[in-house]
């Protein structure tokens, strides 16, 4: 399960990568360098902190966002709007159908395919269903499954697809 959080905090990281491209092209956009940022900011950044924001080393909280939106003119829910980058147009597209490929399975240690299997049996005789390689779950199940191994349903999705056992249609 180690292995779902670590995709989850290398997600948030893109996310802060993301946010950071936007923030320097932003300054760029207005021709300002990141001294000059910092002396309009009346002290409040210094050129490495702002540096480490539109690196993505760096969190950025929603205070200093709204420090920097009023510097730039601009209102915070427009610095934070990345819909148009294409990796977040991808992640959008998660409403598809999610496939379990019940043959793969194995590929979960015995301790982490556990609750898997258990909730799976469970949905296969619910529906009656005698599906043996492929058997389609819906969001609200994912969820359920991500609250049995304490991560959040994203973090399960990604792991469960690295592994090959889900598949997105």
């Amino acid at each position: 399960m180690e292995h779902m959080e670590q995709r989850h905090e290398d997600k948030e990281k893109r996310y802060a990568e993301l946010v950071g491209e936007k923030l320097r092209r932003m300054r760029q956009d207005r021709g300002m360098s990141l001294q000059e940022v910092c002396s309009r900011s009346g002290g409040s950044f210094v050129v490495s902190t702002l540096s480490a924001y539109e690196r993505g080393k760096r969190s950025l909280s929603l205070d200093r966002l709204c420090e920097l939106a009023t510097i730039y003119g601009l209102s915070p829910m427009s610095m934070l709007d990345i819909e148009n980058e294409p990796e977040f147009q991808r992640a959008l597209t998660s409403n598809a159908p999610l496939r379990i490929r019940l043959d793969c399975l194995e590929r979960l240690e015995p301790e982490e395919r556990r609750p898997l299997e258990t909730y799976l049996a469970f949905l296969r005789e619910l529906r009656n269903d005698p599906a043996r390689e492929m058997l389609t779950i819906r969001k609200d199940d994912l969820a359920y499954l991500s609250s049995l191994y304490g991560v959040r349903p994203q973090a399960l999705k990604d792991y469960l697809e690295k592994e090959g056992i889900l598949l997105t249609l």
